[in-house]
């Protein structure tokens, strides 16, 4: 058992969004608080970690180069607006590193950049002053790559989900479970603005919902169009958006929605794996090209979105020029990112910004000895593990002590 970290293992903490935790985002649990992640800034640089780019860890694991002493790799999913507007400064003010992974699809098509919190023109402006919703343009990523602080590689190209199966798990309806996805799916062209504009309407109440998944892993299904159309048919019928307030209308909608497939079931039908792999293969190349085009640099690594790969993907990725990918979060092996160590794929671990138990309970925003801890814990040290023990114990005790003074 080692007591003490191993430095040889370079950890690679994961980020998607920071500063807009409150926004009204089906996907806001994804950011961090900008206090909490410029704390953990400040706290790894008075540690002493040195900030490095994937092509540098890929030397080290590769054993063509020895990465730094303590060093980190910070990397950032999606390609958010946040991260220019908030992340960015703060990287400047520590001399940070960070890798963003971008979708060409949701690049914003802008054409100059917007205003981050240390543009001039925003001197003492309020947070809410500013567009922190959306996603990057062009120029910004052009700005932040000239900096020598950020490094824009792939995260494919529509980051979507596609329906996989026949088995339905629920309805298109108003306040009820939100899958953005069927309304990017159906106008691609909208996907950059769906963080601040309702696009609900472009998917009719009651259009079928059925089993899905990333979609770079499943062979697409395609249901009978003759039940889509007819169940939100049905539901304009009998109310609309009304209909979702009578009683037992799930079991209503579900009914006439069996019927109908026990009828049209037939005209369903999947991709064949010719086309699978044909379409996976253009969103790996393209994006990658997409990308380097208009950085004008070259693109090596892709982080997969949603975690969401397999063998083909693997071998398709290759094949489009890729030299390394990341490993899905929910990878539980001992893989650790050290020289010797498989340089085609990179482990990383999440940011901690909240105390978290492993049953999935959170006791409040994390500090960053929280942090520290677990990246020290993931580099071997048995200290660390403890330490991060004990302070996650005093989390949830603060946390009902302040239920039961209420």
């Amino acid at each position: 058992m080692m007591i003490f970290s191993n430095d040889d293992i370079v950890p690679v903490v994961m980020f998607h969004s920071v500063g807009i935790e409150n926004a009204d985002w089906v996907f806001s649990y994804l950011s961090v608080p900008i206090e909490t992640f410029e704390n953990q800034i400040e706290a790894l640089c008075s540690a002493g970690y040195r900030f490095i780019f994937w092509r540098d860890l890929y030397d080290h694991m590769k054993g063509l180069k020895r990465a730094p002493e303590k060093s980190i790799m910070l990397t950032f999913d999606d390609g958010y607006l946040d991260n220019w507007v908030y992340v960015y400064p703060i990287l400047r003010r520590y001399g940070a590193k960070a890798t963003i992974f971008v979708n060409p699809e949701f690049v914003d098509p802008s054409n100059e950049p917007r205003l981050n919190i240390d543009d001039p023109k925003s001197a003492n402006a309020e947070k809410t002053h500013f567009q922190d919703t959306g996603f990057l343009n062009w120029p910004e990523m052009r700005l932040m790559e000239e900096s020598g602080l950020v490094d824009i590689q792939s995260h494919a190209l529509t980051h979507t989900w596609y329906f996989s199966g026949p088995d339905l798990i629920g309805f298109y309806q108003p306040d009820g479970d939100k899958y953005p996805w069927v309304e990017w799916n159906r106008q691609p062209a909208l996907k950059p603005f769906y963080m601040h504009n309702d696009q609900e309407t472009s998917v009719p109440w009651g259009t079928p919902i059925y089993e899905h998944q990333k979609s770079l892993t499943c062979r697409r299904y395609f249901p009978p169009e003759e039940v889509s159309n007819a169940t939100a048919e049905f539901v304009l019928q009998n109310g609309g958006e009304l209909f979702f307030e009578q009683s037992r209308w799930g079991k209503k909608l579900r009914g006439y929605h069996d019927a109908l497939f026990e009828k049209y079931g037939k005209n369903s039908n999947y991709e064949s794996t010719e086309a699978y792999e044909t379409r996976v293969y253009k969103e790996l190349i393209d994006s990658k090209i997409i990308i380097e085009s208009e950085l004008g640099k070259t693109v090596d690594y892709i982080c997969w979105p949603g975690g969401g790969y397999n063998s083909t993907v693997l071998k398709l990725a290759k094949k489009a020029g890729y030299k390394a990918w990341t490993l899905a979060s929910n990878d539980k092996t001992s893989f650790r990112n050290r020289s010797g160590g498989d340089p085609t794929k990179i482990k990383r671990i999440a940011s901690f910004h909240k105390y978290k138990t492993n049953d999935g309970k959170v006791y409040g925003r994390s500090n960053p000895y929280y942090f520290l801890s677990a990246i020290e814990r993931h580099k071997g040290s048995s200290f660390h593990k403890w330490i991060g023990r004990v302070i996650l114990l005093l989390a949830m005790a603060k946390s009902k002590f302040s239920r039961n003074e209420v």
